[in-house]
């Protein structure tokens, strides 16, 4: 009996011992990185190739969790193309920052979350800055968001003298940041509203720039709407996709309003709104004075530069382009010669191309151009000093001599003793004007 008792006592330790390797590889803590997985399990395409163990055995790892996929042509993290409102809608709500997210995040972080880019079918629109050819980088950005040179060589004395009231890059970006967020998102969605109904006058603004436009490239016209009877714009009062943030499924908004066939060239020169210049009642009114001159034109009715302000959220700081292409499209008829009104990106375009875009503008439409420019006194000479970045109302053209016709809203002398009379009509080279506008950090315009 002790012979056999021993016998087993042996038997039993060996069983012991023979399961003690697999015991203490499963009470292992598992590494962070994972050398790589069985020999049966393929690898995920989107997993980076590991590189082999020689010391830890192959333990399986759980799924990984999975991300949203890409297509190959299109970078990670950026959305795909809208394809219709609702698309948008999501795509803008979804994406806007919270306001701690906003708060902690450094003036470059926060320039790349308040100015997001979104593919609007083919057309790339980013806030703030409007239809762009190239998505840019944050490096652009941050040039963006740095001010303009004022001083240019051979301005010897020509101080900076007062803003005049277009909204920067930066308090633009701060502007937004401080919203709560579903008061900016619905920000985002007014200027975003104004980019879908005008993506195809964008498209038809991009093949012009790049020389690939067929015969009707630059009348941006729908495929399934006539283009002889321009769809009636958008009332003030009907915003239902601006409560979107809120809802499941958003309210679809009225289709995009177009121009209408331009089968004749534009002539050699044309000039609208005589006798609705303006002058701005306040430094920083610049948006105010030329919106109030826009709209009188459009309807005979003059009202003032206050309630205009109050219309566009005019602060001491400026006006942005977005809310007086919004204002253009929601208060006036221009809309129904021009197509819906859009902010257009310039920086690659050339004078021909900026000439050639007024004249349609001008000359077909017969609409008006909403300039954004720096005023400084080596494009505008009839200033004394330089001014900051600054809104103007473009109301035609001569091609033969190479001009474009503003109406000045600002007059120098009111607002400086030492300054000029320089508000009323002007005719600027297209080359000055174009310079203008890319020295403006915004390098855009409203048409």
């Amino acid at each position: 009996m002790p012979t056999a008792a021993r016998g087993a006592t042996l038997i039993l330790l060996g069983a012991l011992l023979a399961q003690a390797p697999l015991t203490a590889a499963a009470s292992e803590p598992r590494d962070r990185e994972y050398a790589g997985p069985p020999p049966t399990t393929a690898v995920p395409a989107t997993e980076p190739t590991a590189v082999p163990s020689t010391t830890a055995p192959p333990v399986e790892t759980p799924t990984p969790t999975a991300t949203p996929t890409a297509s190959p042509s299109r970078p990670a993290g950026e959305p795909p193309a809208a394809r219709s409102w609702s698309d948008v809608v999501k795509q803008v709500t979804e994406t806007s920052p919270d306001n701690p997210q906003l708060r902690a995040a450094d003036t470059s972080a926060q320039a790349s979350s308040i100015m997001r880019c979104f593919k609007l079918d083919e057309e790339n629109y980013c806030l703030g800055l409007g239809f762009v050819d190239q998505v840019p980088t944050g490096a652009q950005l941050q040039e963006v968001m740095t001010p303009p040179t004022l001083r240019a060589d051979g301005d010897v004395g020509v101080e900076q003298d007062i803003p005049t009231g277009d909204l920067t890059p930066a308090s633009f970006v701060a502007e937004r940041a401080s919203m709560p967020k579903s008061v900016r998102v619905t920000a985002e969605l007014d200027e975003m509203q104004a980019a879908w109904d005008g993506r195809e006058k964008a498209k038809a603004l991009r093949l012009l720039a790049t020389g690939d436009q067929g015969a009707s490239a630059t009348t941006p016209t729908p495929t399934t709407t006539t283009t002889t009877t321009p769809v009636p714009t958008t009332t003030p009062t009907a915003t239902p996709p601006r409560s979107a943030p809120t809802q499941g499924t958003p309210t679809p908004v009225t289709p995009p309003v177009n121009p209408p066939a331009a089968p004749v060239k534009p002539p050699s020169s044309a000039y609208i709104m005589k006798g609705f210049q303006t002058s701005q009642e306040k430094g920083y009114w610049c948006g105010p004075a030329t919106f109030q001159s826009i709209d009188w034109a459009d309807d005979n009715q003059k009202d003032t530069q206050a309630s205009w302000a109050k219309d566009l959220g005019a602060t001491t700081s400026g006006t942005a382009i977005s809310a007086m292409v919004k204002q253009t499209n929601l208060k006036t008829a221009w809309p129904k010669s021009a197509g819906s009104y859009v902010v257009q990106n310039v920086s690659g375009w050339n004078t021909k191309t900026f000439l050639t875009v007024h004249e349609k503008h001008l000359g077909v439409y017969k609409a008006p151009v909403i300039e954004h420019v720096q005023l400084l006194k080596r494009y505008f000479p009839y200033l004394a000093f330089n001014h900051s970045g600054h809104y103007q109302v473009g109301r035609g053209y001569d091609r033969a001599k190479g001009t474009i016709a503003i109406f000045e809203v600002f007059n120098e002398r009111r607002f400086n003793s030492r300054g000029n009379v320089t508000n009323g009509p002007k005719n600027i080279p297209a080359s000055a004007l174009f310079n203008a506008t890319l020295a403006n950090s915004f390098k855009n315009i409203g048409l």
